[in-house]
């Protein structure tokens, strides 16, 4: 596939690709107790639909182009936060 094929692409499609027809979550490994009258199956599976049709307004493109480096660095923790130790059970 040609690189500006491959940036035009919806991100949804990728995501799709990437992760294969499977459902967000596996009902039947190990089979679940409630899956006969679960509602919460169908829920997820609509909302894992809702999430990549939502990124499939996206274009590869618009996600790699006009490097987010200043935006990245902004985001940095603070000198002084960054030099203390991390806090145990955290």
């Amino acid at each position: 596939m040609l690189a500006e094929e491959m940036l035009g692409r919806p991100v949804g499609e990728i995501v799709r690709a990437l992760e294969g027809p499977g459902e967000a979550v596996d009902c039947d490994h190990p089979p679940c107790p409630l899956r006969g009258g679960c509602r919460l199956r169908g829920a997820l599976r609509a909302a894992q639909e809702a999430f990549l049709a939502s990124l499939n307004q996206v274009r590869l493109r618009e996600l790699v182009t006009d490097p987010p480096e200043p935006v990245l660095l902004s985001l940095a923790l603070p000198a002084s936060a960054a030099a203390s130790p991390p806090q145990e059970g955290l």
